[in-house]
């Protein structure tokens, strides 16, 4: 079954392509900045496990897009990639840092797909 990571894993179009791959019944990874601090704070992602399939086949792993390897397990051996994290209210140049450190990785990785979602100009 293929399995994919879908960065940003409480953000409103993450959830919602966690949702639908579950559904189709693939294997979902995805990433948020603090998972401990969501396990004391189950509204933060208790609705991701209350998912159709979540249960057997979601994995909640820690990365943050400001520093560097923390994405490298989340993407290790994964069909494709759903990037639809992004640093709140941070500077442009710190979004487009973020967005090579999420991506130096697969320069080494043989990772069959890379969906990628735009950087929305903010006025930044």
């Amino acid at each position: 079954m293929p399995e994919y990571c879908v960065t940003g894993g409480t953000g409103f179009i993450a959830a919602y392509l966690i949702k639908s791959l579950l559904l189709k019944g693939h294997i979902v990874r995805t990433t948020v900045r603090d998972p401990v601090s969501f396990a004391d704070n189950a509204e933060k992602v208790g609705f991701l496990w209350e998912l159709e399939g979540a249960k057997e086949r979601l994995k909640i792993l820690k990365a943050d897009l400001l520093v560097e390897g923390s994405f490298d397990d989340a993407i290790q051996g994964v069909d494709g990639v759903f990037h639809t994290a992004s640093p709140v209210l941070v500077p442009y140049d710190d979004n487009i840092q973020a967005s090579f450190i999420l991506l130096n990785p697969f320069y080494t990785l043989a990772t069959s797909f890379l969906f990628r979602l735009s950087c929305i100009n903010r006025g930044n």
